[in-house]
């Protein structure tokens, strides 16, 4: 049974090629970061997600796969070109926001 999300936080896309093992064959894959959470990948060959290794749950619904690919592959594009620039300065954005400062 899937949870409602209250508070979703700041996310960065990515871009890899990485191997898939459901298509068994190195694939584009869309990689959703967020501080503090694990890393989701998402192939835009077969649409399966995977969060710290872990493979996501199948939805039991008609047409899920082909919704999946095309989310990927738009995500894919969103993503554009790596830049580790950029990439430093979203995490330093989001640290420094959830940084606990002590009571004086």
């Amino acid at each position: 049974m899937a949870m409602p999300v209250i508070c979703r936080p700041s996310q960065f896309l990515r871009r890899k090629m990485i191997h898939c093992p459901v298509c068994k064959t190195r694939r584009r894959m869309t990689v959703v970061e967020a501080l503090w959470y694990g890393a989701t990948v998402t192939c835009c060959g077969c649409g399966d997600s995977w969060t710290d290794g872990e493979m996501h749950e199948r939805p039991f619904k008609r047409g899920w796969r082909t919704e999946a690919i095309a989310k990927a592959k738009r995500d894919w594009d969103a993503a554009g070109p790596f830049d580790k620039a950029a990439h430093d300065a979203w995490f330093r954005e989001q640290h420094d926001e959830t940084e606990i400062t002590p009571a004086a």
